[in-house]
């Protein structure tokens, strides 16, 4: 595994709200997508040919990651991610625990379409994220990363946003990097990204939210996502610079994935 990552959260980047308005048809969104891999999440344990655990790290994201099993739970269909009070039997000295599952070194794709169908619960430093990393040994920002969805506190809206070694440093010219969406967080929604050589689509429920396109010509560090595979981290995450802290009060909560699929070109 990369060494701690510092998730995009903490860089809090300025985002313009957008206004979706509806729902897009997924056969038509699908067309001329190639289906490689998914997830369905039917069986009643974690596909370790596919997963493995995200460990506990320095980065906010993973400060309260632990390895129990019941924080990644398989059933009825759907992965549960928990966090929730620490079991006293553990004996840690961290007030909660949570739970997080990576494709590094497993499962990834390049020049892509990766689809992610999820819900999730509220709570005051709740941090639910759906996001992309370079599954090469890279020195973050300079591999790029890709969050397909990130959710804080109680609010009504959802955040997709591209890092890079450029708007990181805010070099010129400076870019867009970033865009909040207002939906209904209480259902599930499918949350998905493409990933093309020139530029990165996002979208909710098949309808396009905002993209980040390659320049011409091209600043250094400014687009390297075409330059290498990603894989996928699925966390359930609390507390930190840009959600705030956590009301211990309010665990247990979970984020609920329904599937993975990831896509490629026909």
């Amino acid at each position: 595994m990369l060494g701690p990552v510092i998730c995009s959260a903490q860089q809090s980047p300025s985002h313009q709200k957008t206004k979706i308005t509806k729902t897009s048809n997924a056969r038509k969104a699908h067309k001329g997508w190639k289906l490689v891999w998914a997830d369905e999440f039917n069986g009643k344990k974690i596909d370790k040919k596919s997963w493995r655990r995200c460990r506990r790290n320095n980065a906010d994201w993973g400060r309260h990651m632990h390895d129990m099993e019941s924080l990644c739970e398989v059933g009825d269909g759907t992965l549960k991610l928990w966090a929730i009070k620490t079991p006293t039997e553990l004996n840690l000295s961290q007030p909660c625990i949570t739970g997080g599952l990576e494709s590094i070194g497993l499962r990834s794709i390049r020049n892509g379409r990766v689809d992610v169908r999820a819900r999730m619960d509220c709570a005051t430093g709740f941090w639910p994220a759906i996001w992309l990393m370079p599954d090469i040994d890279i020195p973050w920002p300079k591999g790029g990363e890709i969050d397909i969805m990130e959710h804080l506190n109680y609010d009504d809206i959802f955040y997709q946003t591209v890092h890079s070694s450029h708007t990181r440093e805010q070099r010129e010219p400076k870019t867009e990097n970033g865009r909040n969406f207002p939906f209904d967080k209480s259902v599930f929604n499918t949350f998905s990204v493409e990933v093309s050589p020139d530029e990165i689509t996002f979208y909710i429920n098949y309808q396009k939210t905002f993209s980040y396109q390659r320049l011409n010509p091209e600043p250094d560090g400014q687009y390297p996502f075409d330059d290498h595979p990603f894989y996928v981290i699925l966390s359930a995450q609390v507390g930190g610079e840009w959600v705030g802290k956590l009301n211990i009060n309010e665990l247990p909560v979970k984020m609920e994935i329904d599937y993975v699929r990831f896509y490629e070109k026909r």
